[in-house]
């Protein structure tokens, strides 16, 4: 999956979207997803203050961590096992941000990609895709991987 040092290739159905004669991609366990988010927590000494697992409008689940007065949101692909950091906006829209400083990531089978990753141009990244995942990109207009890898197209 990995081009350049930083680039990485966008596997065929990180969008969430096919065709009527694509399989779709295989959903990544959301009780996986939950018990990474409460390790992670624990392993910060904070907790889990919220987790959203419906993906009827998004390709990802996402969970709140808080610590003390600090708070970060977990996004994870519900298709391929890549993690970002967020916030939100005023809108309620998550933003991809770097990971914080007063979080430590133990070994476990999710990559969290950094900044950098998130926020390359996906041009030139998207050869796997579909020519269903192509068209929804041409009409969502994305200007980053990270945009794409999390999206709540509809």
């Amino acid at each position: 999956m990995q081009a350049k040092d930083d680039e990485m290739i966008l596997p065929r159905g990180i969008t969430g979207f096919g065709g009527i004669n694509t399989n779709p991609p295989l959903f990544l366990d959301e009780k996986a997803f939950r018990r990474m988010c409460h390790a992670l927590a624990r392993e910060n000494g904070g907790a889990v203050t919220e987790v959203d697992t419906d993906t009827a409008v998004r390709n990802f689940y996402s969970a709140k961590l808080s610590r003390y007065d600090e708070s970060v949101f977990l996004l994870q692909n519900i298709h391929y096992p890549y993690a970002a950091f967020a916030q939100r906006d005023a809108s309620g829209r998550f933003v991809l941000i770097q990971q914080p400083e007063w979080l430590r990531l133990p070994e476990i089978p999710v990559r969290f990609l950094n900044f950098a990753e998130l926020n390359q141009n996906w041009r030139g990244l998207c050869g796997e895709l579909s020519p269903e995942e192509l068209e929804q990109i041409r009409y969502w207009n994305p200007q980053t991987v990270g945009e794409i890898i999390f999206n709540a197209w509809d």
